[in-house]
């Protein structure tokens, strides 16, 4: 019978732990997709008690929504509006776009029960498709029309 001397033994431990380790670390050897990841407008499961931009509301009213505003008409039920905004989505952008640089947003904050502060969104109307900055990253809105979201903008 063949016997390995104590050298070799340690050289297959050696590599044996090696081919585990790269095992166990294969994903992080595979090249990542830059697939852009989509997110919704509005947080999943949220239950949203009121968007505001600027002197206008759209706010629940039991499970009813009522807009508020100093427009003369609203072209978009309140309850529309609501569903444009929950089927509305955000695509992830690479830094700012150069036509905002000096341009002023529409903020929005919307107010979610069981949150103490609202969530700010900046919506940049002067680019196509809309620009949406929020937590400190940029987007473009997708799945919705701004003039949807926040119909008493002229």
């Amino acid at each position: 019978m063949a016997r390995i001397s104590q050298r070799a033994m340690n050289n297959v431990v050696i590599i044996a732990m090696l081919l585990m380790i790269a095992l166990f670390n294969i994903d992080s050897f595979l090249p990542k997709q830059d697939v852009p990841q989509y997110q919704s407008l509005l947080p999943r499961d949220a239950y949203v008690l009121k968007i505001e931009q600027d002197e206008n509301t759209l706010e629940r009213s039991g499970q009813l929504w009522r807009q508020r505003t100093r427009a003369k008409s609203v072209a978009i039920a309140p309850d529309k509006q609501f569903s444009a905004w929950q089927q509305a989505a955000l695509e992830p952008i690479s830094g700012v776009p150069t036509q905002i640089s000096s341009s002023q947003p529409l903020v929005v904050v919307v107010w979610v029960a069981g949150q103490t502060s609202g969530l700010v969104y900046g919506f940049y109307p002067q680019t196509s498709p809309t620009v949406v900055k929020f937590d400190n990253n940029w987007y473009t809105l997708t799945n919705a029309q701004l003039n949807t979201l926040l119909p008493w903008i002229q």
